[in-house]
């Protein structure tokens, strides 16, 4: 039997670099460029992560990756957001979705 961990546990770099598909080598750069990313240490000197961690390693990994942000556009754009009600980044998401959505029911209106 699989012993999977509580989703709310804190989560190796290794574990983390799995689940994202990020290298730790990259997961340790992103460390030192974006404050919000505080890892946590225990005594072994082992990086552990929180799930808020992780979602906002994927909201990175979203705009750098899919989005073609530099890491200061990044940086810039997280700050921004971080200043206008603490959008995020899930939230532009689904709201794009939802347009997308109304715009194909409108559509079907139309054509009906």
């Amino acid at each position: 039997m699989i012993n999977k961990k509580n989703i709310d546990a804190y989560k190796t770099i290794s574990e983390v670099s799995l689940e994202t598909g990020i290298s730790a080598h990259i997961l340790r750069f992103w460390e030192k460029k974006f404050d919000r990313l505080q890892k946590v240490k225990r005594k072994n000197s082992h990086r552990y992560y929180n799930k808020d961690d992780i979602s906002f390693i994927l909201d990175v990994k979203k705009l750098i990756n899919d989005e073609g942000y530099t890491i200061k556009g990044a940086q810039n754009y997280l700050n921004k957001i971080k200043k206008n009600n603490n959008i995020k980044i899930h939230d532009t998401v689904y709201r794009n979705v939802l347009l997308e959505i109304k715009d194909e029911i409108e559509l079907l209106i139309k054509n009906n």
